[in-house]
């Protein structure tokens, strides 16, 4: 059976298309990168009875492209750039479609994943997020910056200068009102009992400039805020409540970062294993072997790099939990630097979060208990219906009655 591959080399003007045939027969054709031409580029697909057709993650060119093809019945394959590099040589447009159509031809080429319309819209949402949320933090520090200009730390002194009460002071230097008149009307406890040290880390002034710019950047600040909470109620929408109530169950993860790990993580059933997971999100190290001789490396950082984020934001919240997985942060932390104990931890979430979604699991800590000492015990003893302790159960019935006797004792 004749089989015909095409390989689309794709531009954010043009689209070179070449298809080839099981003779190396080659034809090409060249197509302006809008709707009207890729119902032209269909039409010449079917005419040459090809189906399958490949092309490029180049930027965002690519997926009108794809959509468009995907809706009829073509089979368009999305390669990764970075495995499917021509030999260096003579590069024209025309050799890289037909480069392209050579290796799916030959079966070379690994498919990039290609998540549904859904997580497509979810992933959009998060990532838009995070870029509003970096905006905003932007704009903080040139509030700051300018504050600090003009001998007024207040950063040293509060712990959020836009808290409730950084913001009573804003709002106060906004309407020219000095920091001894803000603090002489508040009513906020919190500035009444840091009162002297907010007047010594703030003895300096603004001029009708700096409070014109503070207005233009406060106002910046509060759009963004109300823009990342309606991309929040958005994300609420399209999540997956109980893939969001499994991953939310993990340490360190909250309904935000779970519906970002959702977003980017896509289908979890495409994964072998966790090692691939990891490998997939850049956390594998950079591996060199040559006679014999293994080197690892640091971590590749060639996967997702939204989801390579977010889960190093969980891992330092985990870490501060009382959980398994501070253990493991302070175990590596001695050894190496909190800096790799960060992504160790962050890889090994990572794939819990892969193997719970995949099973339908809550994550549940073993050995681990929020209840005090004196209910574990009763809950212990008291519960007839059980089958009979385990050695972890009585380990742990033991260790609450010598804490209790030793609270006796004292």
């Amino acid at each position: 059976m004749e089989q015909k591959c095409c390989g689309i080399d794709v531009h954010r003007d043009t689209l070179v298309a070449t298809i080839i045939d099981n003779t190396n027969q080659k034809q090409t054709q060249t197509f302006t990168n809008s709707i009207i031409d890729m119902e032209q580029l269909k039409n010449w697909l079917r005419h040459n009875n090809c189906i399958d057709v490949v092309m490029e993650s180049t930027g965002s060119y690519w997926t009108t492209l794809y959509m468009v093809l995907e809706d009829t019945n073509f089979k368009p394959v999305l390669a990764n750039a970075h495995q499917v590099k021509a030999i260096p040589g003579r590069k024209t447009d025309q050799r890289d479609s037909e480069w392209l159509a050579y290796l799916l031809r030959s079966d070379l080429i690994r498919p990039s994943y290609v998540p549904t319309k859904p997580i497509r819209e979810l992933r959009e949402l998060a990532r838009t997020r995070v870029r509003y949320v970096e905006s905003r933090t932007q704009y903080k520090n040139r509030c700051q910056k300018l504050l600090s200009k003009n001998n007024m730390r207040l950063s040293s002194v509060l712990s959020d200068v836009f808290g409730k009460a950084g913001k009573e002071i804003l709002d106060g230097l906004m309407a020219g009102k000095t920091v001894e008149d803000i603090l002489k009307t508040t009513q906020n406890k919190h500035l009444q009992k840091q009162k002297q040290e907010i007047i010594d880390a703030a003895k300096g002034s603004l001029s009708k400039t700096d409070i014109f710019l503070l207005k233009q950047m406060s106002r910046t600040i509060e759009s963004l805020t109300v823009q990342i909470k309606e991309l929040e109620a958005c994300m609420a929408v399209l999540v997956d409540e109980r893939a969001l109530e499994v991953i939310c169950s993990v340490p360190g993860v909250g309904r935000l970062s779970g519906a970002t790990i959702l977003a980017e993580l896509g289908d979890p059933s495409r994964f072998g294993n966790g090692r691939q997971v990891a490998s997939w999100c850049g956390f594998a190290p950079f591996v060199s072997q040559s006679a014999g001789v293994t080197r690892l490396g640091s971590i590749t950082k060639r996967g997702s790099r939204w989801l390579r984020r977010v889960m190093v934001e969980v891992a330092h919240v985990a870490v501060r939990m009382d959980c398994r997985f501070k253990d493991m942060f302070w175990r590596i932390a001695s050894k190496r630097c909190k800096n790799v104990a960060y992504v160790a931890v962050a890889r090994k979430l990572l794939t819990v979060i892969w193997h719970l979604l995949l099973n339908d699991e809550v994550f549940v800590e073993e050995g681990f208990s929020k209840k005090s000492p004196v209910a574990v015990v009763k809950s212990k003893i008291s519960d007839d219906s059980s089958k009979g302790l385990s050695l972890d159960d009585v380990s742990g019935v033991l260790g609450c009655a010598v804490k209790l006797v030793s609270v006796d004792d004292g």
